[in-house]
């Protein structure tokens, strides 16, 4: 048995480590009260309304 890994053995525990990950972040926003995707909905929303409220300053700033 060599001590060189293989394409496929590196590739795999590359991809197990990935989804490790992707299990970390979900537990933490389950824990939250976030599943699926709410978290990117609720993300979204934060972002929306941060747009609204820089536009409207613009707005203003432009008038005077």
């Amino acid at each position: 048995m060599s001590k060189k890994q293989s394409k496929e053995d590196l590739d795999y525990k590359e991809g197990v480590k990935s989804y490790n990950a992707w299990m970390r972040d979900n537990k933490r926003l389950e824990k939250r009260g976030l599943v699926g995707t709410d978290y990117f909905v609720k993300r979204v929303e934060q972002l929306e309304s941060k747009v609204k409220r820089l536009e409207a300053k613009l707005k203003a700033k432009v008038k005077k």
